[in-house]
């Protein structure tokens, strides 16, 4: 290969995919760029968006019981185990995914096309989990909204909606601390209030038979959407049961594998430090847990005093802690309303920031895939969005929407999170490479994970995943919520719910296989245009000499990887760093067939600006505009 000519030198060459949309000029419209995405405003907006998505409703309802039911302190112990084995590692693999394509949950799969069909699986999950956890929200702004009066409407019977076997009970706030013989037998009524007014379940007799749409909930769900939609319209800038428990509790919190970290570590700038990050996030979301805890059963201990029976009495999973047991807490309390309007305008700031997460991640990977026509419309695709995922909700404001709720919670993000997690930590490591991954996180960050990072994305994460998920296959309990049992044919409903994310995988190696040319093992090879994630302000050639280093690094030990880069590499000047002609390196460096280039001054004949190799230049591939 003859060398270039000096008039060639006089200006850097800048790769293409290291270059501005308006330097570039016209180039294939997959091809994504961070200038047309976006990027957060400063470092601190993605750590404090990382902890209100991993912070959330889990935290306050889902966390103090599992702890309570499972050993109360001693839970603490397989929790933070499974924090350190699956938590932190899943947390930053997923950061680091996202960081270093700057790509949505979809498109990221450009590192193995053949495993897309896991993105898919993500979409869906969060997908379903975005439709109840928003019917959550509504359930909030009722309780908001009913807490601006004098008087709670929980803190008495003798409403329409109560029954005789309402109780209503003051304790040491009137001084009246004369209890009844049996309180089992007797119904509160915050329990009344939200099982008789508020979901009006006595109108649906099971599942099969949801009843009429109350009317205040589907209006109360129809503001949450409009919130949400309005918040994201800018975009942004011991037993088996315990571990299992523990390890869906740090799945649900962290947000690991839903794609919302996958999303937002997209508009990180390049050299964002993740790994700090991600171990601030997760260990402040499990001191958030236990402080929640801790506050959760002070309240319980406090009532179980009062009412004169044991905490377990108390103590109720998940919507029943939030909206029965607090709410009648907040009637023991002077200035009871505002107590109230306080507890649930923090239910409602908790709830909406992991419901931003959800819907951005949906937009995010959607709009990567199609950016051309979805980026400049953004606004319009995300209300099309919110407003389909509304009309699916109305079945949860009717006066059976409550069993849904409940087969959703329990089905749409149990074991096919699991399924998605694992496939997703194996395609990475063992298709994609952990040597690659390594390397790509040295390129952002300027040092490789260590020993403790590397054994759990190999081995320690995903055996561990897969030996609770054969243990929960094999000890699998069907749905319930209170004395009600479903129906064989919901639980089955529930099951291929579950069974369609995890079927999403292979689904989508089937369309790889069919869609692109070559064997399997190549479809499952990278994209051949995938390089580090763009950065439109701070190229490489206007950075620091040791991050001009680490490019170079990346990519000569990625050419030392595949093949004898002497003889095929061609650097057009000296290895002085500062100075560097750096030729775009594609090829078997990301899994093909070695394609090297420099690109060649402005006039130079061929198409994309690039010449034949005979004249001394490699095709530019059809990616980028070649022939």
């Amino acid at each position: 290969m003859k060398k270039l000519q000096g008039a060639h030198l006089s200006k850097p060459i800048i790769p293409d995919l290291l270059m501005t949309p308006s330097d570039q000029g016209d180039v294939d419209l997959d091809v994504d760029f961070a200038a047309d995405r976006g990027n957060w405003t400063g470092k601190l907006d993605f750590l404090l968006s990382c902890i209100g998505y991993c912070v959330g409703l889990g935290n306050v309802w889902r966390f103090p019981y599992r702890a309570y039911t499972n050993g109360g302190g001693a839970f603490l112990v397989p929790y933070f185990l499974m924090l350190a084995i699956c938590g932190i590692p899943l947390f930053f693999l997923e950061l680091s995914l996202g960081q270093f394509s700057s790509l949505g949950p979809l498109a990221v799969w450009k590192i193995s096309p053949l495993f897309k069909g896991a993105g898919a699986a993500m979409l869906l999950i969060v997908g379903l989990v975005a439709i109840y956890y928003n019917m959550i929200i509504a359930y909030v702004l009722f309780y908001l909204f009913a807490s601006l009066t004098s008087n709670l409407p929980w803190e008495h019977c003798g409403n329409w909606w109560n029954t005789d076997l309402c109780l209503e009970h003051r304790g040491s706030k009137d001084g009246n601390g004369a209890l009844p013989l049996n309180l089992t037998s007797t119904v509160s009524p915050s329990e009344e209030y939200w099982s008789r007014y508020v979901l009006h379940i006595q109108g649906s007799r099971g599942i099969g038979s949801p009843g009429q749409i109350r009317w205040n909930l589907c209006l109360c769900l129809l503001l949450a959407w409009v919130i949400v939609f309005l918040c994201i319209l800018k975009g942004v800038k011991s037993s088996g049961k315990v571990w299992i428990e523990a390890a869906l509790q740090i799945f649900y919190s962290l947000g690991v594998g839903f794609g919302g970290l996958l999303t937002f570590a997209s508009y990180n700038t390049f050299h964002q430090n993740i790994y700090r990050d991600t171990f601030i996030v997760t260990l402040g979301n499990a001191i958030t847990s236990i402080l929640a805890g801790f506050a959760i059963f002070s309240v319980l201990g406090y009532m179980s005093q009062e009412l004169g029976v044991p905490v377990d009495q108390v103590a109720k999973a998940g919507p029943g802690l939030a909206f029965v047991v607090y709410p009648q807490a907040m009637t023991m309390l002077p200035l009871s309303p505002f107590w109230s309007f306080l507890f649930f305008f923090m239910l409602l700031t908790l709830g909406l920031d992991s419901q931003f997460a959800f819907l951005e991640t949906i937009v995010t990977a959607v709009t990567d895939e199609f950016p051309y026509y979805l980026r400049p419309k953004k606004a319009v695709f995300s209300g099309l969005i919110c407003v389909a995922m509304y009309l699916m909700g109305l079945v949860l404001t009717t006066d059976g929407g409550m069993y849904w709720l409940v087969l959703l919670d329990d089905y749409s993000a149990s074991f096919g999170l699991m399924v998605v997690v694992i496939t997703t930590c194996l395609a990475v490591t063992r298709v994609y490479g952990i040597q690659r991954f390594c390397r790509d996180i040295h390129m952002m960050l300027g040092f490789k994970p260590g020993l403790y990072f590397r054994a759990c994305w190999l081995f320690l994460s995903p055996a561990t995943l897969l030996a609770l998920l054969v243990y929960s296959i094999v000890k699998y309990q069907p749905s319930e919520y209170g004395s009600y049992r479903f129906p064989a044919w919901a639980e089955l409903l529930g099951i291929l719910m579950g069974l369609l994310s995890c079927l999403m995988i292979p689904a989508g190696m089937l369309v790889a296989v069919l869609r692109e040319e070559g064997s399997l093992w190549e479809v499952s090879l990278p994209h051949p245009c995938l390089l580090p994630a763009p950065q439109p302000v701070a190229l490489p050639w206007a950075q620091p000499l040791e991050q001009k280093t680490r490019l170079l690094q990346y990519l000569f030990q990625g050419l030392q990887d595949s093949f004898n880069w002497e003889e095929h590499f061609f650097l057009t000047s000296s290895l002085g760093y500062e100075s560097a002609q750096i030729c775009l390196v594609c090829g078997r460096l990301w899994g093909r067939s070695p394609v090297l280039w420099p690109l060649p001054p402005p006039g130079a004949p061929g198409k994309g600006g690039a010449q034949s190799k005979d004249h001394g230049y490699w095709p530019v591939p059809t990616c980028l505009g070649g022939t």
